[in-house]
């Protein structure tokens, strides 16, 4: 007999990363699988993680030890959260910003590009005279310097605070003409958590479907390995 699986969005984070992922997986999938899928995501190999649920509000709930058991018999629930860590430690390796590889590009490569961040700060200088010392502009400082470091086709994640982060792929870096103050970032997700398909108020910056586009500020944008989390291939066996 055809039995339906329940679908649960879960919740992941790990001692790698503060940022949180979401993840769907049938209610009938063991623990041992659920930690091989899991394994890009926080940097682990499947024996070696430990895995504690939470409530959605982060409270403990019990610490889930046995692998042959399901998520449903063990208790997880939708919307429920995984913390998960690696017994060896290994993956604290992630938090080094600086094991992420930047492009880099020569002084005259760059200086012939005309949406650059370079010839933006030049533009603004020639407008604005000397910079005065302030917020604003130490903002614009963080923001350019941040950009320099991203390029079209960049794999990326964007971390937003009070949100869920989000990976694409990096589709535009430059001013726009929605909002002329400072550099954006067009970005065109893996999955629709977007706002457009690439175009704002009638002019398009890059091509994606609809929901898939978004515009960032560089600050928001890690580039590095950061493979697509898709829903994994389990679902079209429900």
């Amino acid at each position: 007999r055809f039995i339906m699986s329940e679908v649960l969005s879960l919740e992941i984070t790990s001692n790698a990363t503060e940022f949180p992922y979401e993840k769907k997986f049938p209610s009938t999938m063991t623990l041992l699988d659920v930690k091989k899928k899991l394994e890009l995501v926080v940097g682990a190999l499947a024996e070696t993680m430990k895995v504690e649920l939470r409530s959605a509000e982060g409270s403990f709930v019990a610490s889930l030890t046995d692998d042959a058991k399901t998520l449903a018999a063990l208790g997880v629930k939708d919307g429920m959260h995984l913390y998960v860590v690696d017994s060896t430690g290994a993956n604290e390796d992630l938090k080094d910003a600086s094991m992420i590889e930047k492009y880099e590009m020569n002084d005259k490569e760059y200086d012939m590009r005309e949406n650059s961040v370079r010839a933006w700060k030049k533009k603004m200088l020639e407008e604005q005279g000397e910079k005065k010392e302030g917020g604003e502009d130490k903002k614009e400082d963080a923001e350019a310097k941040a950009a320099e470091g991203i390029k079209v086709a960049d794999r990326c994640e964007i971390r937003v605070a009070g949100q869920m982060a989000r990976r694409g792929r990096v589709a535009f870096v430059g001013t726009t003409s929605f909002n002329k103050d400072g550099i954006w970032v067009g970005v065109q997700y893996d999955e629709p958590v977007g706002k457009n398909d690439g175009s704002v108020q009638g002019v398009r910056y890059f091509e994606c479907m609809d929901k898939y586009g978004g515009f960032v500020r560089p600050t928001s944008v890690a580039v590095g390995d950061f493979p697509e989390l898709a829903i994994d291939d389990d679902m079209d066996e429900i």
